[in-house]
């Protein structure tokens, strides 16, 4: 008996020591990855500290120190398994759950459960829409001259509804930016600007004027949100929590509001991100749905019916659809507030303002004749 006992604390005696090193360990990646340009996110640590798994080992460990504390729990107690522990910690997943961990932690598995609809050529995993890492607020905006923070009202000049703007156009990852556009020269991981003219602003902005100049009222609004995310104490996982407050606001003033478009870059390099139609270079969409709110297929039909307008039109132009959980982001995105918003990757990092042009030019050509549809069909 004393010598099973003996062995049972010996056991736990290398279980802390092990869970210890690798506490230490990962203390450390993250210590020296807060110094370095944020190119990778490791929830492995966070994950384990939630579990049961650590909350025995936590308990196992005082009970070491503390002999009455582990009699008064050791009914209740498990020893945690030593490979089981390793690979949690290590890789997040969990041995007794297998299924769960693997939907949540592989990228497009779950895809297989909500759908995908791809249109044009065959798409792999290495295709998926790529998020940049989020930038450091305190870095980008120290020694900035940022465009001051505003909001375009419509212009009253050739619109089939001057007085009542049809379409929002924002950003809410509006630091996105462009490295052609970019002055200094830094790495595609950190290709993040607070310059209007280095960023998805400026496409927003190129967008506007092409959609004013068919005659459709458009309201953009050009708020520097990693400022405004910084003045609120908020980091990037609350961008679509403030720009929904700018939405539903816009809604609110504005009841003609029908079409809300958020336009992001995506992080894949100019191979994934070009096309090249008729001897003219474009920078490729991609269209990202949440499915995380009960009328998403209202969206996934709309960007269905742009999608299959553009690609008829400028073949290649698409990378396709991208319908998106909870799982690999806010699986939301703001779209439950119309059944007309899209969210839309506007080409890479390496695309250039002439390739961002023509892409825009088109996507407005198409936006028009689908909108001039709508306005018939409800006139009738």
């Amino acid at each position: 008996m004393m010598k099973t006992n003996y062995n049972k604390k010996s056991k736990l005696h290398l279980l802390t020591k092990i869970v210890g090193f690798i506490v230490l360990t990962f203390a450390a990646i993250v210590i020296i990855s807060s110094l370095q340009v944020k190119v990778f996110q490791s929830q492995s640590l966070e994950q384990l500290t939630k579990s049961g798994t650590f909350t025995n080992i936590f308990l196992h460990m005082l009970g070491d120190q503390i002999p009455q504390f582990e009699d008064t729990f050791s009914d209740e107690l498990s020893t945690p398994s030593l490979s089981n522990v390793a690979i949690e910690s290590l890789t997040g997943i969990k041995i007794d759950n297998l299924a769960t961990s693997f939907l949540q932690e592989i990228p497009g598995v779950h895809l297989a459960k909500s759908g995908r609809y791809i249109a044009g050529e065959k798409v792999n995993d290495g295709d998926m829409p790529q998020e940049s890492p989020p930038p450091n607020f305190d870095e980008l905006l120290a020694g900035e001259d940022p465009n001051e923070d505003e909001e375009s009202a419509p212009d009253n000049k050739n619109k089939k509804n001057p007085a009542n703007p049809s379409v929002y156009i924002y950003h809410s990852h509006s630091w996105e930016g462009f490295l052609p556009l970019i002055e200094e020269d830094v790495k595609p991981s950190v290709s993040s600007s607070v310059d209007n003219d280095e960023n998805v602003v400026l496409v927003g902005s190129m967008l506007t004027e092409q959609l004013e100049h068919y005659g459709i009222s458009t309201f953009h609004n050009k708020v520097n949100m990693g400022q405004a995310l910084h003045d609120k104490g908020w980091d990037s996982d609350n961008s679509y929590d403030l720009t929904r407050e700018f939405v539903q606001t816009a809604v609110a003033q504005h009841k003609s509001m029908e079409y809300f478009i958020d336009i992001h870059r995506d992080a894949a390099r100019k191979d994934k991100t070009t096309a090249t139609i008729n001897g003219k270079k474009y920078a490729k969409l991609y269209f990202v749905v949440g499915v995380e709110h009960e009328n998403y297929e209202n969206n996934l039909a709309f960007a269905k019916k742009i999608n299959e307008k553009l690609e008829a039109k400028y073949p290649g132009i698409s990378r396709g659809i991208y319908p998106k959980s909870k799982f690999e982001g806010n699986g939301v995105y703001n779209q439950d507030i119309s059944n007309h918003s899209l969210l839309i990757e506007m080409g890479g990092v390496d695309n250039t303002k002439e390739e961002l042009k023509n892409t825009v030019d088109a996507f407005a050509k198409v936006f028009n004749e689908i909108y001039d549809g709508a306005i018939e069909v409800n006139a009738q």
